[in-house]
């Protein structure tokens, strides 16, 4: 169980420990020295400290550390992400409005083929054999019925008109 998790930090000799975010006073993200050699070895670690001073681990290079903070936008209290507490509701409705994805990540183990592509090209090409459709066009009337249409209309305005004005 323990052999995947490194081991914690501690507050004396054996490590040597360096603040590289406040995390507006929610928790401290450390960049950690094993065995306080302050040179690049393989035993640098960045570690988050939570308020109640537990070590939650992050990643083993600060190149990793980087590559997360950019992935979760630099949202606020991101680190409790990585830690039993979780997201506070608060960096919760932050996540779900700018990274709706990464806050769902149970959701996404337990359904993997959710976001999964169920597109069947034979069925949306299929090459359907269509006849061409003619359009018919209205049966045409001769000039002179239009003519005789049109100039029953503007008789009878012109007579209503003139009805009105003797009133």
């Amino acid at each position: 169980g323990n052999r995947d998790k490194p081991e914690k930090p501690h507050f004396d000799s054996r490590s040597l420990i360096f603040e590289l975010d406040p995390c507006n006073g929610n928790g401290k993200v450390c960049l950690v020295y094993k065995h306080a050699k302050p040179v690049v070895s393989p035993d640098t670690e960045i570690w988050f400290l939570d308020r109640a001073l537990y070590w939650h681990f992050l990643t083993k290079t600060f190149t990793a550390y980087y590559r997360l903070l950019i992935t979760h936008l630099g949202l606020p209290e991101w680190q409790y992400a990585f830690t039993s507490y979780g997201v506070s509701p608060q960096a919760k409705q932050w996540f779900n409005m700018y990274k709706p994805i990464t806050i769902n990540t149970a959701l996404l183990s337990e359904e993997a083929d959710s976001f999964v592509n169920k597109l069947d090209p034979n069925k949306v090409f299929k090459s359907k054999n269509k006849t061409p459709v003619i359009k018919k066009k209205p049966p045409s009337q001769p000039a002179g019925s239009q003519k005789s249409h049109t100039s029953m209309t503007s008789s009878k305005t012109s007579s209503l008109a003139g009805n009105s004005s003797r009133k």
